[in-house]
């Protein structure tokens, strides 16, 4: 069997999460293909992106380049959302196009040495006889085989490795266009609740929007005449908070796509792992979907990583992975039903209340707990929480997944917390006495850690309650 080339990984998609994983493992040393089957620049509904995930993209040595995009800073965002009246909410945070983004990503992997397969129809994945995978690729009628020792398949909702999903919410399809604004709107971003959908507006330059539409699959499917565009015009008759007269021209045909949440059942195997969208996909709701995706590539980078060069820590490298999953699906499934639980419970609608999936008002309005007060004495007595505990656990060690001593509490990730700020938790708990000043503690810690980064610890720790006052 001849190859038209070799990798150590190829990855079978060009989105977030799979130029994300390509940019680590190449800076990693290996030697890595993507394989996209369209050209770039491709439109993609996903425009959302907080200050946080501009920190994985600037962690990835995209900063400059982002900063250069000139991308629209949101400020304020409206909200109806089981609200008689919009309330207007401060959001900082970024409305990307995301044609130039991904664009930005895949030529930032080419410039880490990433071999780019595009655009290229995917014709076949299969294991070999010897170890490894081999993927037939075609463009222009020429077909080529590759060699991978390991495949990513970050292929999006139409995931290119066969395996069982599992949704997590009921259907749920986008309808989205591009329109030019007449004059300035009063806000950056509008999520408004109507009688069967919600809507999600979005400025992304100074006379230019998208406006999105989620409603039930079944509720395109029931009038037939008139096409895309006349369900997506009288799907936004719905959301009075958007002043249609405010909008000048709708300059794009209204695109629909998938947007039902769900997870596959088992996101890494032998020699294989699912990331960003084949892996799991939240509701669109939590405007997390390029935040996840990145977070995915970049903590699945080091999966492979150790399963290709630490094969002694597979098992603790799967289990790491299984768990930060079933961890994220968890959460933003309750979180999205609880938001849709706000609306089921001024409205008696199907689309709300299948959605809420049982979600109580009282859980949907129910208070955070307050967080402690300060000590402000030099004298005030804390104490670790009894709800820590120490354990050992599957964590992220550098470029590699280690089994290390982890702090366990209710509070802080469900895997544990071996490390913050690169600094031995486990240590650090350790040298404390069962009773002590919070004020001193940087003192204590002064032969392990600077007192500037004791004090952050120290507040890192009282802020997640792991540091409590003493009884």
């Amino acid at each position: 069997m001849k190859f038209a080339a070799e990798h150590d990984v190829v990855i079978l998609g060009a989105g977030p999460a799979g130029t994300s994983a390509a940019i680590r493992l190449a800076q990693m040393g290996l030697d890595v293909g993507v394989v996209e089957r369209r050209s770039f620049p491709r439109s993609h509904v996903g425009i959302c992106i907080s200050d946080e995930t501009v920190a994985l993209i600037d962690y990835l040595g995209l900063g400059a380049e982002y900063n250069a995009a000139q991308f629209w800073r949101r400020n304020l965002t409206a909200v109806r959302w089981g609200d008689p009246e919009t309330r207007l909410i401060p959001q900082k945070g970024y409305h990307v196009d995301r044609a130039v983004l991904d664009g930005l990503m895949l030529c930032r992997s080419r410039s880490a040495g990433v071999k780019v397969y595009q655009p290229v129809q995917v014709q076949g994945v299969e294991r070999l006889q010897e170890a490894g995978w081999g993927v037939t690729i075609a463009s222009d009628g020429q077909r080529q085989l590759l060699k991978a020792r390991f495949i990513v398949d970050a292929a999006g909702r139409r995931p290119a490795i066969p395996g069982a999903r599992i949704k997590d919410g009921p259907p749920l399809v986008s309808i989205h266009a591009n329109w030019l604004l007449r004059g300035m709107v009063g806000f950056d971003g509008l999520i408004a609740a109507g009688e069967d959908a919600w809507l999600w507006y979005a400025q992304t330059a100074r006379d230019r929007a998208v406006v999105s539409v989620f409603c039930d699959p079944r509720r395109l499917a029931v009038s037939k005449s008139g096409g895309a565009q006349a369900k997506y015009s009288g799907l936004l008759r719905q959301f009075r908070a958007l002043r249609l007269e405010q909008l000048a021209e709708q300059c794009s045909g209204p695109r629909v796509c998938d947007a039902t949440s769900q997870h596959a059942e088992d996101p890494v195997g032998d020699r294989y792992i699912r990331l960003g969208d084949s892996c799991f996909s939240v509701d669109p709701l939590s405007s997390q979907g390029v935040h996840l995706a990145l977070q995915s590539g970049l903590q699945g980078a080091i999966v492979v990583n150790t399963m290709l060069r630490k094969p002694e820590n597979t098992e603790a490298a799967r289990q790491f992975f299984r768990m930060r999953i079933a961890e994220r699906v968890g959460r933003y499934t309750g979180r999205t039903k609880q938001e849709y639980a706000r609306v089921s419970a001024m409205c008696s609608n199907p689309f709300w209340q299948e959605r809420a999936g049982g979600a109580s008002m009282a859980e949907a309005y129910a208070p955070r707990s307050l967080q402690e007060p300060w000590p402000r004495a030099p004298s005030d007595q804390v104490a670790v929480s009894p709800d820590a505990r120490l354990d050992v656990a599957a964590v992220l060690d550098g470029f590699f997944v280690q089994v290390r001593r982890v702090v366990r509490h209710p509070n802080i990730d469900a895997g544990g917390v071996a490390y913050v700020d690169g600094v031995d938790l486990v240590r650090l708990l350790s040298a404390l006495p069962p009773r002590f000043a919070y004020w001193d503690i940087p003192k204590i810690w002064r032969g392990q850690v600077s007192l500037a980064d004791g004090s952050r610890i120290a507040s890192w720790l009282w802020d997640r309650r792991v540091l409590v006052p003493a009884a």
